[in-house]
């Protein structure tokens, strides 16, 4: 098998397209090497032909095509997996195949037809974590009994474990703190955008969101690749972008979708713990955007970081929310102009760095204060992550919210006197952001003081 990474192909993709289809999720050998897709791919043409010539297939064929099916049914646009799943349901009478499918079907966003699909729970079949994104398609074909239903099945059939999913219809008391804060979610036009903070916390509960959220109705703008997803979006009609049901941005840029209110949600973190981490994540963790310093020791990024002017980070991300930014947004990135959209190969490559340069700290401040307050329905805490999480995950309409495996306990430092030198210039360095920590971690506490002492009793 090929062990070329998703990343390395969409890139590849990304360089030899500038316009047109460049994010439909099958990239193929025009472009570069075979990729894990092609294999799977090749398989299944395989096992069809021998099929098609009349041999007999022994079932460990079809477990293994079946095997690689599910391994890349995540954003399956050219419905691929979908295809070849079904067909080994159908063709080969295999079980697990059969019991996929509406998972599959779920998580494209096709709602009404998982309404008729009657779930199976075999061996090798879909988990109860797997099972919730069909809750989710079931409440929003409008059919919350059969939604309901599903979840007394799940309960049923699979043993409880730690790390259980809370629903809307449990009967413990953070079930029901959870059903109350579903009640309160932003409704009519309003779209929830998860603004993903990098080193924040936001990589455990988007893992989380994304087993209850349809990739399908679901729109991606990650850190490397965002200006790509961004192109595409921004040449979304209203009829597509009213199917949506969450963005997912992690790479800053001030847009609006045709028909939608975008209505964010994020988490902040302590500054100095979240450059620490971003630091040492950076060094043990292939793949994350880099920064262009090398320095060997945390000591030297931190001088580094001043600088070049790499402080008050997450405050500068965040402003690009404010609808000033707009302007500048578009100026930078015209229509007209494709080429302008294309992958980074670091964080200093990325827009909102030189669009907030010139911004003072009282302005910085002012503004991020400003469209936290209106353009954010909430504002998370890295102090109370899972906290965070249950209420974000009731903010986007969710019936169910999968308990994110990160309780936010590390990284998240007392201050005290005899702190290290390099922390405490970071600390000078970050006012803003250190600000904007304090002062949204009180408000989170006071407003969610509820639901963080049910957390912290479960």
């Amino acid at each position: 098998m090929s062990t070329t990474r998703t990343l390395d192909w969409q890139q590849g993709f990304a360089r030899g397209k500038a316009t047109g289809a460049k994010w439909r999720g099958a990239f193929g050998p025009p472009v570069v090497g075979r990729n894990r897709r092609d294999d799977l791919l090749q398989e299944f043409s395989d096992l069809m032909v021998r099929h098609a010539r009349g041999e007999e297939i022994p079932a460990s064929n079809v477990q293994s095509v079946r095997r690689l099916a599910i391994a890349k049914r995540h954003r399956d646009w050219d419905g691929l997996i979908l295809a070849v799943v079904s067909t080994l349901a159908t063709a080969f009478g295999n079980k697990p195949a059969r019991a996929w499918v509406p998972v599959l079907l779920a998580a494209a966003g096709r709602f009404d037809e998982v309404v008729d699909a009657e779930p199976e729970f075999v061996t090798n079949g879909p988990e109860y974590q797997d099972w919730l994104v069909v809750v989710t398609a079931l409440a929003k074909a409008g059919r919350e009994d059969l939604a309901h239903a599903l979840v007394d099945r799940l309960t049923a059939h699979f043993p409880p474990g730690e790390g259980a999913s809370l629903t809307v219809w449990g009967d413990d008391s953070l079930s029901k703190e959870f059903a109350r804060l579903h009640q309160q979610a932003p409704g009519g036009a309003a779209l929830p955008v998860f603004f993903h903070l990098p080193f924040s916390g936001g990589t455990s509960m988007i893992v989380s969101l994304k087993r209850l959220m349809p990739w399908g109705r679901m729109l991606e703008i990650n850190r490397r690749q965002g200006l790509l997803q961004i192109e595409h979006a921004l040449q979304m009609s209203a009829e597509d972008s009213g199917r949506l049901m969450m963005v997912h941005q992690h790479h800053p840029f001030a847009f609006q979708l045709p028909g939608r209110e975008l209505s964010h949600f994020t988490v902040l973190r302590d500054p100095v713990s979240q450059i620490r981490s971003g630091y040492f994540k950076r060094l043990s963790t292939p793949g994350i955007v880099p920064t262009r310093d090398e320095s060997p020791t945390f000591d030297q990024h931190v001088d580094y970081t001043i600088e070049h002017g790499m402080t008050n980070m997450l405050a500068r991300q965040i402003v690009t929310t404010h609808p000033a930014l707009l302007k500048a947004y578009r100026t930078q990135f015209p229509a007209s102009r494709s080429g302008k959209f294309e992958a980074i190969g670091a964080e200093e490559d990325m827009f909102w760095l030189s669009a907030t340069s010139e911004l003072s700290e009282d302005a910085l401040l002012r503004m991020c204060r400003e469209t936290l307050d209106e353009r954010f329905h909430l504002v998370g805490t890295m102090r109370h992550l899972e906290a965070s999480h249950i209420a974000a995950t009731a903010s986007t309409g969710s019936y169910a919210a999968d308990r994110v495996g990160h309780r936010g306990r590390s990284g998240q430092p007392e201050r005290s006197e005899d702190e290290s030198d390099a922390a405490r210039r970071l600390r000078e360095a970050n006012g803003v952001d250190q600000v904007l920590y304090d002062e949204y971690t009180a408000r989170f506490e006071r407003d969610y003081a509820p639901l963080i002492e049910l957390v912290a009793s479960h």
